[in-house]
């Protein structure tokens, strides 16, 4: 009988997080209920558009935040402080340059439906060909 307790135990110890997980309420988000609001980034006089999805804005992880970059914006010079993000272009393309004084050779355009994963501690800029649309999903990573 205590064989069969113990058993028990580890079962809902395993099995008890994906379902917890799994009680979160389904949530949509259609455009028209997006709160967007202007950022302007340090060393920038120019702004861009964000939207907050999941999460607040300053959230550490586990946020998801919409970016609207006007055709021809660019973000300056920066590293992301070693957080470790997913990009997913929905419109437009988004460039990330490597070099510091923006050489072509050093650029990857990204055009809508491309994903891109890092950029943590890597410098960067990045800028838009055409009004560029992009959602930010930073994970939590263990």
């Amino acid at each position: 009988m205590k064989l069969l307790a113990v058993a028990a135990l580890a079962i809902v110890a395993v099995v008890w997080p994906t379902i917890a997980r799994a009680a979160e309420p389904t949530t949509y988000t259609l455009p028209s209920n997006l709160h967007w609001r202007s950022v302007t980034p340090k060393g920038s006089s120019s702004s861009y558009l964000a939207a907050v999805i999941r999460g607040k804005y300053d959230d550490a992880c586990d946020n998801i935040i919409r970016v609207k970059f006007p055709n021809g914006y660019v973000y300056p010079w920066h590293t992301n402080g070693n957080t470790y993000a997913i990009y997913t272009i929905l419109q437009g393309t988004l460039v990330i340059g490597f070099d510091k004084k923006h050489a072509g050779s050093a650029e990857r355009a990204l055009p809508a439906g491309s994903v891109m994963q890092g950029l943590g501690s890597e410098p960067h800029y990045g800028r838009a060909v055409g009004e560029t649309i992009f959602d930010v999903y930073t994970p939590c990573r263990r």
